[in-house]
């Protein structure tokens, strides 16, 4: 990991329509809500997208409250501006490291 990565975080998003054009629009949004991401990497799976992100700062937050609120905040706001659900969304932690 790079030495400047403080946070590595993967989610699987599921429940929505993994469409080209939304994750691209999806790729920005994640963006603007997190100016201090070094790489977001969106892959799509199956009825959903494979999700990353890898942060450099996480000010204001500490380690245990930055997933969290990525979690309950950021992601579930992104996704429900920028893809179009095929039922309910879940967001499940499939890994989450700090430097």
């Amino acid at each position: 990991m790079d030495e400047d990565v403080v946070c590595v975080v993967r989610y699987l998003v599921k429940g929505v329509a993994p469409e080209r054009s939304e994750q691209g629009d999806l790729h920005n949004e994640l963006r603007d809500l997190l100016p201090n991401a070094k790489a977001i990497t969106i892959l799509p799976v199956v009825d959903g997208y494979s999700l990353e992100i890898e942060m450099c700062d996480l000010a204001p937050f500490s380690r245990t409250s930055f997933e969290p609120y990525l979690a309950e905040h950021v992601i579930p706001e992104a996704v429900s501006i920028r893809c179009r659900t095929k039922g309910e969304v879940k967001l499940q932690l499939l890994k989450a490291s700090y430097v």
